[in-house]
């Protein structure tokens, strides 16, 4: 299959298009930070804040490959990098990190993800919606993807499987309804999840546990959220 032009936009092939204001479109990359923990994914897509540490700095060394649009012919196979994507249908977009173009298979996609080889099923939903919007831009089936692993530079494959798929919808809809209702979740009750997190400072979860609240909501304005 022949790869997208960079400078076109392919018409939708789904039959149920919503018309969706940009305020409704959820960031792919939100996908990850929702599965891992919905705080962070709060933190970040609600309140804008982003901080690094040792582990986000790495990972955005090692994805310097495939953080610039390219279209790239290795040993014949066709592929491109930071491809955008859409889906019309559940108002998602973002950017694919590498998409193969195999002459007599249907597209590959392909996340980097930092660190040594491991299966999240976050990060695997997030590729999951990437493969979504390619089949809704193209038209075609996508049955398998692949996330790299920059520390070991290694990859494991990923099947786009009924139940990958059905997480991945009902995510992309739970993080809209906070998005658009300025929800921040309380912190994980996970603490291991924390440890590496660059947020921690700013989430303060243990200050928060102390103060033994079940949810906290915040309003950017005197409208509110939907």
């Amino acid at each position: 299959m022949e790869p997208i032009p960079k400078d076109k936009k392919v018409q939708s092939n789904s039959d149920s298009i919503t018309e969706w204001n940009d305020w409704e479109l959820v960031p792919i990359s939100a996908i990850s930070h929702h599965l891992y923990c919905t705080r962070q994914n709060s933190l970040i897509h609600v309140e804008g804040i982003f901080e690094e540490n040792h582990l986000t700095v790495s990972g955005n060394i090692g994805h310097t490959f495939v953080d610039q649009e390219r279209s790239i012919s290795d040993h014949g196979l066709k592929k491109e990098t930071s491809l955008r994507v859409y889906s019309d249908k559940f108002g998602i977009q973002g950017i694919a990190d590498i998409v193969e173009f195999p002459k007599e298979k249907p597209p590959f996609p392909i996340d980097y993800k930092n660190g040594r080889i491991s299966k999240w099923k976050n990060q695997e939903a997030q590729l999951c919606a990437v493969a979504i919007c390619l089949e809704e831009m193209l038209n075609v089936k996508i049955q398998f993807g692949a996330i790299y692993h920059i520390q070991s530079k290694k990859r494991h494959d990923v099947e786009f499987s009924d139940s990958l798929r059905t997480l991945t919808i009902q995510t992309i809809e739970e993080i809209r309804k906070i998005l658009l209702n300025k929800i921040l979740p309380p912190p994980t009750s996970n603490r291991s999840l924390c440890k590496n997190c660059s947020l921690f400072d700013t989430c303060m979860p243990d200050s928060y546990s102390d103060l033994n609240f079940k949810e906290y909501l915040f309003r950017t304005n005197d409208s509110g959220g939907y």
